[in-house]
């Protein structure tokens, strides 16, 4: 299952489908299943995957790679500002304030986003949150300049020109990669792409899990340089994130790193 990127005609077998328990249909497709294996199963425009029993786990790992990267602020100075769009996975949004960030999230499909209340463990600790603040569209956003940007898919030139504009200059962008083995020459695209805008461009792969691969981006911070022990340490009610795994993360196999060089700036 973990070897097969795409999702195949035997997607209910290998995930030990039991039942569809919800469909909902507007600018998104949204199918929620029961699983043996895996509890709920958010399947968003039949093809990106939510598994409730993983959720957690990847929305700490995305979540606090970049924000544990931010310098420090005094509790005088002004909030660190974050920004998520692309997808709907609400709790990015709940790890982040954890950081005592301010969160602003863009998702047009209020529909598909509030369908999710039951599948999203936090969907309403986070949507309640003083901290939090949803947009219909990138263009509502107040002016400013962001620390920290997660993009939840892969953003295309014409995004990520407009993205490292909305960022501080050591600001930190997280954003989906495809996979360098199973796509090849759109990661290689990708990567070069994000190579031409920032200083600071490192893959990372989330350990133990699936096969999701990501990329920090920078033109200031680097994400093992600049790890902040005391913000990791200081995080409560982890489950999979700590400073070991996010040191791991950044590890390549010799012959995938030395594909990948002529992109990655480290």
């Amino acid at each position: 299952m973990w070897l097969n990127h795409q999702l195949s005609a035997d997607f209910h077998k290998e995930y030990a489908i039991e039942e569809k328990t919800l469909d909902v249909r507007s600018e998104h497709i949204l199918e929620i299943f029961k699983s043996k294996r895996f509890g709920q199963i958010a399947l968003i425009d039949e093809r990106e995957l939510l598994l409730e029993s993983h959720l957690g786990c990847v929305s700490e790992f995305v979540a606090h790679i970049g924000a544990c990267c931010l310098k420090l602020k005094a509790p005088e100075s002004p909030q660190d500002q974050a920004l998520i769009l692309g997808g709907f996975n609400l709790e990015l949004a709940f790890e982040l304030l954890k950081h005592n960030m301010g969160v602003r999230y863009i998702q047009s499909d209020q529909k598909v986003l509030d369908s999710l209340i039951s599948f999203l463990p936090h969907f309403q600790e986070v949507r309640e949150h003083r901290d939090f603040e949803l947009y219909a569209r990138a263009i509502d956003l107040p002016l400013g300049k962001y620390h920290l940007i997660i993009h939840q898919a892969t953003p295309n030139a014409h995004e990520l020109d407009g993205l490292s504009r909305m960022l501080h200059t050591d600001g930190v962008l997280i954003a989906k990669l495809p996979h360098p083995y199973f796509q090849a020459d759109e990661c290689k695209q990708a990567l070069r792409d994000v190579s031409g805008l920032f200083s600071i461009v490192m893959p990372f792969f989330m350990p133990l899990f699936g096969d999701e691969v990501f990329v920090f981006a920078s033109k200031a911070t680097h994400p093992l340089a600049d790890l902040w022990l005391q913000r990791a340490d200081m995080l409560d009610d982890l489950s999979f994130y700590n400073a070991d795994i996010h040191n791991a993360a950044f590890a390549m196999p010799t012959l995938l790193a030395s594909t990948l060089q002529p992109w990655v700036k480290n």
